[in-house]
């Protein structure tokens, strides 16, 4: 989990005594305000229920007047604080810390508890409308969801509920994955957007995995409908001849045909980004960036208005981190950047700046899971839900297991 404070506000309680409330943002986008006393009992809570031991070190109370320097510490201490909660391995995943952050979120928002109906995307497009409520958290949702597309239970941990923005053009961006703790319908509120929805999507990058989800009926109408929009959308890259082939199975509806041939496609899997910029090989490239299937593709333009394209092998990066940049007090501007070995062995640093940093994060490391999982056989790392993914983000377990692969990671640099 991706913990920062970005911003901070000033207000009063009802005898006009001042406090701080911190904005508590989750993967770039606001997830919860609360008080630095809010957090206090928050800590207390976990300490009773896990020990002092494994509880990191709360900052402590203080009792003068703060000054700008002492306040900003504390706000950077704090966000330390939730970062270093967010990456243990036990602590991140109780039911304890996953029912505070919900309680939090609720709160914040003030969405009252009510049962709903919520609409669900297909990647084709097409909506399922659920029955379900306000508090339910992404993995409830994500089970009422599989039911009504025949999805067997078994297969569950393969998809995942994303926030994304439709476009103009009738395609959509992902914004994000909900965690399994996440309320949806509140997260999809906060963001204010008529334009942002909750899509169902598969959650892993490793093609491979498809096959094993051709044995589920709702397993094939999801990986289906993602294929079909995808490739109507230009996020893969087929020959004229593929082209050609997808198009009559997909017109005669042979979904398994379709999919056993779309697996052969340039880019199939890929999470493709909204354009951005990066500095390689020049300063300020424009670039389409493609995330999957063990590499970080970039389509960059040149100066001289040629393309060129380049593809970053995961493991070839040797450690990554997140730059955050606050703009107008509330705007948040991330950049991603990554150590990078070339072929000739050479080692340099390479950022791409996008308002998806997180989500590229978040991809580089599954891809970091999924090879040692397959190259290394470790059955504990086996994904249950969205919210135990993050079992494994404690960097120096992570960093531990990727001498195997080639890969060390480095933790985020969230910095103001």
């Amino acid at each position: 989990m991706q913990f920062t404070i970005a911003q901070t506000e000033r207000a009063s309680d009802s005898l006009g005594a001042p406090y701080v409330v911190y904005g508590i943002h989750l993967e770039g986008y606001l997830f919860c305000k609360l008080r630095y006393s809010q957090l206090h009992r928050w800590n207390e809570k976990l300490r009773r229920y896990f020990g002092s031991s494994l509880v990191p070190r709360f900052p402590p109370k203080s009792y003068l007047a703060q000054t700008e320097s002492m306040a900003e510490e504390r706000r950077l201490q704090l966000q330390q604080y939730l970062q270093k909660v967010g990456e243990d391995p036990v602590i991140s995943v109780s039911e304890i810390f996953t029912t505070l952050l919900k309680n939090a979120q609720q709160e914040t928002f003030k969405v009252r508890a009510q049962a709903i109906l919520l609409e669900i995307l297909l990647a084709d497009g097409k909506r399922l409308q659920i029955d379900t409520h306000t508090s339910h958290s992404a993995n409830r949702v994500l089970e009422i969801a599989a039911q009504k597309v025949e999805l067997s239970r078994q297969f569950l941990e393969h998809f995942a509920l994303y926030l994304v923005c439709e476009l103009s053009n009738g395609g959509y961006s992902v914004l994000k994955k909900l965690n399994a703790f996440e309320l949806p319908y509140v997260s999809l509120w906060s963001l204010q957007d008529e334009n942002c929805r909750i899509m169902i999507r598969k959650s892993y990058l490793d093609p491979l995995e498809d096959k094993m989800l051709m044995e589920s009926s709702g397993g094939i109408t999801l990986l289906y409908s993602q294929a079909t929009h995808e490739l109507e959308r230009g996020w893969t890259s087929p020959t004229p001849e593929q082209y050609q082939q997808l198009k009559a199975f997909q017109d005669a509806e042979m979904k398994i045909e379709f999919l056993e041939s779309a697996e052969k496609v340039k880019f199939y899997g890929y999470i493709m980004f909204e354009a951005c910029t990066c500095d390689y090989p020049e300063p300020d490239s424009s670039a389409v960036v493609r995330v999957g299937n063990d590499e970080i593709n970039c389509c960059i333009q040149l100066s001289s208005n040629h393309i060129k394209e380049v593809s970053f092998k995961v493991d070839r990066i040797r450690c990554w981190k997140i730059s955050l940049q606050v703009q107008d007090e509330t705007e948040l501007k991330p950049e991603l950047s990554f150590e990078y070995q070339d072929s000739r062995g050479l080692w340099q640093w390479i950022t791409i700046y996008t308002h998806q940093a997180f989500l590229l994060s978040r991809c580089i490391q599954e891809i970091v899971i999924e090879k040692l999982k397959i190259s290394e056989g470790y059955a504990e790392m086996q994904i249950e839900n969205a919210t135990s993914e993050f079992r494994s983000t404690p960097w120096n377990s992570l960093t531990a297991l990727s001498k195997h692969s080639g890969v060390v990671l480095q933790k985020m640099l969230l910095k103001k």
